[in-house]
């Protein structure tokens, strides 16, 4: 055996006993793989060569081509030639900033859900200009690996505390095992994606996001040249969807709040177990959204919907309304005011006066008074347990919440229209008469570089078609759907998926024109609003127990109790130095952010919500070069961070003591 041939195999048998005892999931996979090959399930497509003595590459061996098809180490010095330190290049932003926001006069409610951090983004921006460099490049991000050359050479320049490889093809990964001695990347923490498809990687990329979120403002990366781009596009996706971003702090705040003001005043169900009884399980129930495949099939709708118990989303109503079809459900989360248009366009009280209204807590009392107060069950859809135990399964938007929703109903036969999740040949991500989402997309392959929830469309597995494209904001529904359908739909229960969309796990693709109607023996019960109500009333419940409101008064204490943290930290930080400084913010972060329990989950997601907004913007700022006048910068940042603070707990701990106020009113009037 030659040099050469010791040092790579010395090189390969490490690395195995690195991963092996360090990231057990790679290893086995790469063992699983050795089988495969082992056994002829798999035939070797590469060889990995050693090219005039001088450097490696890879034949493919199909075509005889080479994967570099030049000198490797040269194109590895060219790859760490291109990583820098400036903020500007090959960079993922972690979410966009917006400049003087704070200076806008009456923002609408969604843009108000960050209104305590605008100062400091404006700040930020005041303070540094695009090409600024960082101080330490803290995580960073290997997209296609190839033979990992220059993967050493990276990590000697930057020494990221963290890094996050990608690579599509396994057995290509298995060669740079030989090339790359990862072992000496034992200091850092590493996170591997390697031949995982869309789900599985994004999921390893969110626990990338989620370990040390403080360093997430600015994520470097180097592209292989060799590798897909489809990897980029799910990136910005998980950026685009985080929670904290996507429902930000103060709206996750006025969901909690909205849902306490309606304690008390209506009925709330029980969504979060099965139901055991349901007398029109048998009936077949029809969910209507508002997608392309809803415009397509509207004639079969008019014709056939009486045979079914109706579940509409509220986008879908003036539809309806046009087609003289009454639901028998509706369904309704979104809380901000724009989506009242949805209830426009019609007599809403004559039309709705006989349906089931099943809404989230965030909405509206302005769309909750279009129905019968009796007919009204409002759902603790995230999880604020003002009712103990009460809770539901819920997705990313009202579609995917509504099917959840269907499911724990127990109906037994499930129907869905308009759930498409994703653009149509002509480019419509929603029928035509939807109310809030017009928008026409063009060039569904390119990729943009910006991040948006309703930005890159990827493709993904289509009902009917192979493939269809989808965008983040649809992408996250399918993954919540794929991940809860299996684990929630029972044998007795069948989803039809009757669109020309996204494939759904757990549902059968069926066209509209091979429905037999005559397999439902019951097809033509009558889905009255009382059938409904009594279908409900078992797992519903308008009055609070004793318990609930000791409950609700453990949280206004807790409220009190973060109130104290918050002004011992703003006694006791420390501004003069700024690793001191920062640190001071970590330990209120862990201070805040105790075990959740059912008292202090709800602002301890709200403050986490919080942080991961502000704190990568503070740690970002003073991770910069040739930066002056620290002190001045702490001195002002925190000022505008602890504003935040305060605001939150104020406003909590005034909705408790508001709630407190009108019972203790109550009572005294009786």
């Amino acid at each position: 055996m030659n040099d050469i041939e010791k040092i790579v195999s010395e090189t390969y048998i490490k690395n195995l006993e690195f991963l092996q005892d360090k990231y057990y999931d790679i290893w086995y996979k790469l063992h699983l793989f050795e089988l495969a090959l082992e056994s002829n399930r798999y035939q070797e497509k590469y060889a990995l060569e050693y090219v005039n003595n001088s450097y490696f590459d890879v034949l493919k061996l199909e075509t005889n081509d080479y994967l570099y098809g030049t000198d490797s180490n040269m194109v590895s010095k060219d790859l760490t030639k291109k990583v820098n330190f400036r903020k500007n290049s090959f960079v993922f932003e972690g979410f966009p900033l917006y400049y003087n926001y704070e200076n806008i006069p009456n923002l609408d409610d969604k843009a108000q859900g960050i209104e305590d951090i605008y100062p400091l983004m404006t700040y930020y921006l005041d303070n540094h200009s695009s090409d600024k460099e960082m101080r330490e490049i803290e995580k960073f991000i290997f997209i296609g690996i190839g033979l990992g050359l220059h993967v050493l050479e990276i990590h000697n320049k930057i020494n990221a505390e963290e890094y996050f490889f990608i690579e599509d093809d396994l057995e290509l990964f298995k060669l740079s095992l030989f090339t790359t001695p990862y072992y000496k990347l034992d200091d850092s923490k590493l996170f591997f994606s390697i031949a995982e498809n869309k789900d599985n990687f994004t999921k390893k990329f969110e626990s990338f996001l989620e370990n040390s979120f403080f360093r997430n403002k600015h994520l470097k990366y180097s592209f292989f040249p060799a590798h897909s781009d489809e990897k980029i596009k799910l990136i910005k996706n998980s950026l685009s969807s985080q929670s904290f971003a996507s429902f930000p702090y103060k709206t996750t705040l006025n969901k909690y709040i909205r849902t306490m003001q309606h304690l008390e005043k209506y009925n709330f169900v029980n969504l979060k177990e099965h139901f055991l009884d349901n007398t029109l399980s048998k009936k077949p129930l029809l969910i209507i959204a508002a997608g392309p495949s809803l415009d397509e099939n509207l004639e079969w709708l008019k014709q056939n919907h009486s045979k079914f118990t109706i579940l509409a989303l509220s986008a879908t109503l003036k539809t309806l309304y046009t087609y003289n079809i009454k639901p028998d459900i509706v369904t309704h989360l979104d809380g901000f005011q724009t989506s009242l248009l949805h209830f426009n366009g019609f007599p809403q009280k004559d039309f709705l006066k006989d349906s089931i209204a099943i809404f989230g807590g965030f909405t509206p009392k302005e769309a909750i008074e279009y129905f019968q107060k009796e007919n009204v069950y409002i759902v603790e859809d995230h999880a604020t347990y003002y009712h103990e135990n009460f809770s539901a399964h819920t997705g990313p938007c009202v579609g995917s919440t509504s099917i959840m929703w269907a499911i724990t109903m127990n109906f037994e036969n499930i129907f869905l229209l308009g759930i498409d999740l994703a653009v149509s040949k002509t480019g419509e991500s929603h029928s035509k008469t939807h109310q809030v989402t017009k928008k026409k997309y063009k060039d569904m392959h390119t990729l943009s570089n910006q991040i948006s929830f309703r930005g890159d469309f990827f493709t993904v597995k289509g009902n009917f078609e192979n493939e269809v494209y989808t965008n983040p904001l649809f992408y996250d529904s399918i993954r919540s759907l794929n991940t809860t359908i299996p684990k929630l739909k029972t044998n007795q229960q069948t989803i039809y998926n009757l669109n020309n969309g996204a494939y759904i796990k757990g549902t059968i693709p069926k066209h509209i024109d091979t429905i037999d109607f005559d397999t439902f023996s019951i097809m033509m019960q009558k889905s009255s609003s009382e059938i409904i109500k009594k279908v409900l009333k078992p797992y519903s419940k308008k009055m609070l127990t004793t318990e609930d409101k000791n409950s609700l008064m453990k949280r206004l204490i807790f409220a009190q109790e973060v109130k104290e943290i918050i002004t011992q930290y703003q006694v006791s930080v420390r501004k003069q130095q700024v690793n001191e400084y920062l640190h001071d913010i970590i330990s209120l972060i862990l201070a805040i952010l105790q075990n959740p329990t059912r008292e202090n989950a709800n602002l301890i997601t709200v403050y986490d919500y919080y942080f991961n907004y502000t704190v990568p913007i503070i740690f970002d700022f003073f991770n910069t070069k040739k930066l002056e006048d620290e002190t001045k910068h702490i001195e002002y940042i925190d000022k505008i961070f602890t504003k935040g603070l305060y605001s939150i707990q104020t406003i909590y701990e005034e909705a408790l003591q508001n709630y407190f106020s009108i019972e203790k009113k109550s009572k005294e009037s009786h």
